[in-house]
């Protein structure tokens, strides 16, 4: 049988792993998913609700024996690996880049309609 604190140190150690790689804070782990939304893959954020289910469960003694150890730990290994594997840095000059390509494709957008206005009014 799993230990409650056993359970809350993995979800401690998962909670700042999100803190450093995904940049999203919160008091608690459950909060920190609710954050982080769709930047974890579906699969991801399944296995996190595992975790989440696995440490409501261990503070019951008998709820507890209803954990299956097996998939807890395979899930937190799937998002441990899943985590360490983003790269934040990354992250951010993606993100400025999505950013700028859609200025670019606005004002793009914008000098092709002052053009046709411009052609409208015969004037080039």
């Amino acid at each position: 049988m799993i230990e409650a604190h056993t359970i809350e140190a993995r979800k401690t150690a998962l909670a700042k792993l999100m803190a450093d790689q995904l940049g999203v804070g919160g008091a608690t782990f459950e909060h920190m998913l609710t954050r982080a939304g769709r930047r974890l893959p579906a699969w991801a954020r399944r296995d996190a609700a595992q975790i989440v289910e696995a440490s409501r469960l261990a503070a019951h003694p008998k709820l507890a024996r209803q954990l299956d150890l097996h998939a807890l730990s395979r899930a937190e290994a799937r998002l441990t690996r899943y985590l360490k594997s983003l790269d934040p840095k990354e992250r951010r000059t993606t993100a400025r880049l999505h950013l700028a390509g859609g200025i670019v494709l606005k004002l793009l957008a914008v000098a092709a309609l002052f053009l046709m206005v411009l052609r409208w009014q015969n004037i080039i």
